[in-house]
């Protein structure tokens, strides 16, 4: 139900400040501003996630576990989202979720709101390494991580 309210809300407020773009610099200007920022957002949003995908790749090929990058990538999905949606609200909202730092400043509050909850064991040759950080190390013999996610932490 709540997200019905934010969906409704959000679409509101969109025709609102559309119309009003629209009264300032004309209808053909303001529909030309729209498709413009999705083209430019698209572009944007490709790069980005090119770049997350290469840097997962490289984690993963490291055997580190690459939680930077599912964060960013999410937020990129996200950002994605919010540009090829009609609006000037939602493609300000997506072109600040581009913003690498933006995305560093969510991974880092993320990180802290799971760090407690899930527990890192990484396979070692038959044994299992525990590894509160989430860094299990390239070592010879270390692969194939297990994440067990307590389901108590997550309140």
């Amino acid at each position: 139900m709540r997200f019905l309210a934010i969906f409704v809300v959000v679409a509101i407020a969109e025709m609102t400040t559309f119309f009003w773009v629209q009264t300032r610099i004309g209808l053909a200007w303001a529909l030309g501003l729209a498709l413009a920022t999705a083209l430019i957002g698209s572009f944007l949003v490709r790069r980005a996630g090119v770049s997350v995908i290469r840097r997962f790749k490289e984690k993963a090929g490291q055997a580190v576990l690459p939680g930077r990058e599912l964060s960013e990538g999410a937020a990129i999905l996200v950002a994605g989202a919010f540009l090829i949606s009609p609006g000037f609200i939602t493609d300000v909202l997506g072109f600040v979720l581009l913003i690498p730092a933006v995305r560093h400043w969510i991974h880092r509050i993320i990180s802290r709101r799971f760090s407690g909850a899930m527990t890192v064991f990484a396979a070692n040759r038959g044994k299992l390494h525990r590894d509160r950080s989430g860094a299990t190390g390239p070592g010879d013999g270390w692969g194939d991580d297990i994440i067990d996610i307590d389901p108590n932490g997550l309140e």
